[in-house]
């Protein structure tokens, strides 16, 4: 007999409807198996496709399976948060008040819920930072995202991720980034010789009051041509930025994304350092914009 699952379609770091990035949210999918999960992800067709199960670690709130049209993956920074909005919108109570705990492939992700006018803020803590160095120079970057090679800034190209692996490359201007015409065949092609997800551009200077960055995701690998607002990519461009811009100290910003491609939204990014260590911390809000049932 077929199942019938109920999901949501949640547009996550944005408080407008049909902007930021959307993610199915499927409910109680115990029962569907990952070939299943998969397909139903690719007939979503958007960047991820979410699945709730009971949780397994004892501390989690739940569980979830996230996929791309094309893959499964272990962790993805806008599908949290769209879990997060939907799971709280339907009653959740967590085991902690005001700290949903989720179960991924990388392990426990914790989720501050803090009210707001209108509904909730969520603000995840990604994976701890990790850096690794490639054989990508400017000319290289420059033939993948179709711009100059004099537009990729001095900083080295290289794959940050906290917790998906993502290639970053920095660019010089605002310009720059929203002209950008993307080889997306050489990114897919250079991205796996890297074992990268996809590149996330990123440069100083933004249109929406209050921003100081704006970035551009591209995982043609995956099936996303472009991402509208990447969670995961910004805590990666957060780690970048820690790294190479601001070395020192603790710092926060906001940052656009998603404004070519007319699905703007914004995010809130907190980089804290506590000795050697360093937390990257990606907020934003999200809104319900379908509520209904598949059938598996």
């Amino acid at each position: 007999m077929p199942q019938r699952k109920e999901f949501w379609q949640v547009d996550a770091f944005t408080t407008e409807r049909y902007c930021g990035n959307p993610a199915a949210v499927v409910f109680e999918a115990t029962g569907l198996s990952g070939e299943q999960m998969q397909t139903i992800a690719g007939e979503m067709n958007l960047s991820e496709t979410v699945f709730v199960l009971p949780a397994e670690h004892a501390q989690a709130d739940y569980k979830v399976r996230i996929f791309t049209p094309r893959n499964e993956l272990p962790f993805a920074g806008h599908p949290t948060l769209a879990t997060a909005h939907a799971m709280t919108a339907r009653g959740l109570r967590p085991k902690q008040p005001g700290l949903i705990r989720q179960e991924c492939g990388i392990g426990l992700i914790p989720v501050e819920v803090v009210p707001v006018p209108g509904g909730h803020s969520f603000t995840m803590t990604q994976a701890p930072p990790t850096h690794r160095a490639v054989a990508v120079d400017a000319a290289l970057a420059a033939r993948m995202l179709g711009c100059a090679s004099g537009d990729v800034a001095e900083q080295p190209v290289e794959v940050a991720s906290t917790g998906v692996d993502w290639m970053i490359v920095p660019l010089r201007r605002l310009d720059t980034v929203a002209a950008l015409a993307p080889d997306l065949r050489l990114i897919e092609q250079v991205c796996r010789e890297h074992k990268a997800a996809g590149i996330t551009s990123f440069c100083p200077g933004a249109t929406t009051p209050g921003c100081s960055y704006r970035l551009r995701t591209f995982a043609p690998g995956d099936g996303i041509l472009e991402d509208p607002v990447c969670g995961s990519g910004n805590g990666s461009v957060a780690a970048y930025i820690a790294r190479h811009l601001t070395p020192g100290g603790s710092f926060r910003y906001r940052a656009e994304q998603g404004i070519e491609i007319r699905r703007p939204g914004t995010v809130e990014i907190e980089v804290q350092r506590e000795s050697d260590a360093m937390r990257v911390r990606v907020g934003g809000r999200a809104v319900t914009v379908i509520e209904g049932w598949l059938t598996a």
